[in-house]
């Protein structure tokens, strides 16, 4: 019954953030002569969308505990897929709603059985995710005081290189090491 909870609210959060992805391609389209309101929607919208598909990432996710052995465990030779698991965050700048937030989860969900330093690699870049997802409804609630702005400029430009630095440092086998990051998988 919680699993089916889970799979709500992300289907939730998914179609919220396509909703809200239509919404803000209408409101930057339509031009100015829309009124103030539609932005306001398409930012809650945003909001809750990423909210929504939190809750439903972490509870499906925390029904699969670590094995407190692969904590630090690394690959004897580098992996191109725990790269790859660090650079599935950038998808959400190609155009996937909640990428940030599918892209870790799914490559971890695929890949986390099939060796230690994977479901390692994968659970560190699940808890970034979801902690830029709290960051990133923080700055989108900021936007209507207008400091939210530059905190949306700013949390792009830190996650897009903290999600390089971590996948360069997976492909030479080193572990990832996520700043400000949040441990809501143990």
């Amino acid at each position: 019954m919680l699993k089916f909870f889970c799979i709500s609210f992300l289907a939730l959060g998914s179609a919220l953030a396509l909703l809200a992805s239509a919404g803000l391609a209408g409101v930057l389209f339509a031009g100015f002569d829309l009124p103030v309101a539609s932005f306001s929607a398409v930012i809650t919208a945003l909001a809750f969308a990423s909210l929504a598909g939190m809750v439903g990432i972490i509870g499906l996710a925390r029904a699969h505990p670590e094995d407190p052995a692969t904590l630090m465990a690394l690959s004897p030779t580098p992996d191109w897929r725990a790269s790859l698991q660090h650079l599935s965050g950038l998808s959400t700048y190609f155009g996937l709603p909640l990428g940030h937030l599918l892209g870790p989860w799914i490559t971890w969900m695929i890949w986390r059985r099939h060796a230690p330093w994977l479901d390692a690699n994968g659970r560190a870049a699940l808890n970034f995710a979801l902690t830029i997802s709290i960051l990133f409804v923080s700055a989108l609630i900021l936007v209507f005081f207008f400091v939210g702005f530059l905190l949306l400029g700013l949390l792009f430009v830190f996650h897009v290189w903290v999600l390089i630095r971590n996948a360069w440092r997976a492909s030479v086998n080193l572990p990832a090491i996520y700043p400000l990051s949040i441990k809501f998988l143990r």
